[in-house]
């Protein structure tokens, strides 16, 4: 009897055979156990500084969530220092000197220190755009403001959060 046609006589433990074998080489890309050294973990360790503001609290929020994922977070091996600029640019004007479009710019700088070393693991400049109408009612235009401003410290904060797992990923 050959191998191949003992494939065909028995595919199911075949099949089996061959997907145990696969799984005992693969690993999540997302693993979500908290194995001692695992960029999760780490990420989970990271305790953030209190903000500074109504924005940098909101990039503040974001991030914890995704490094610990709703979670409770780990005892902290690592701190990160964040500082948040908000700016605003008029994206076009009318025949009446009126701006209905802006943009919203924000710039996060962050640094992410390791505690007990006080080495700096990694630190950058991270930026979130995101643009909204104007309008002739004043709430309206300042609610728009918000949700933009709120968009783009989402945009800043998931860019932050892919580059320090990029960092921890590499970090020894």
């Amino acid at each position: 009897m050959s191998w191949s046609s003992s494939l065909r006589r028995f595919p199911l433990p075949a099949s089996l055979l061959a997907l145990g074998l696969l799984a005992a080489a693969c690993m999540p890309v997302y693993d979500t156990t908290a194995i001692s050294g695992s960029v999760p973990a780490r990420l989970a360790a990271i305790a953030i500084d209190p903000p500074a503001g109504a924005i940098e609290q909101e990039v503040r929020n974001e991030l914890i969530f995704a490094f610990t994922g709703g979670g409770d977070p780990a005892p902290p091996i690592y701190t990160m220092h964040l500082s948040t600029t908000v700016s605003e640019t008029l994206l076009g004007v009318t025949p009446i000197d009126t701006a209905p479009s802006y943009s919203v710019n924000v710039a996060v700088s962050y640094e992410l220190t390791e505690i007990l070393t006080g080495r700096i693991v990694t630190r950058g400049v991270a930026r979130g755009v995101a643009s909204y109408d104007r309008s002739n009612q004043i709430f309206a235009n300042t609610r728009a403001r918000l949700d933009a401003e709120l968009r783009a410290a989402g945009v800043a904060a998931d860019d932050i959060r892919i580059r320090v797992a990029a960092a921890l990923a590499t970090d020894a």
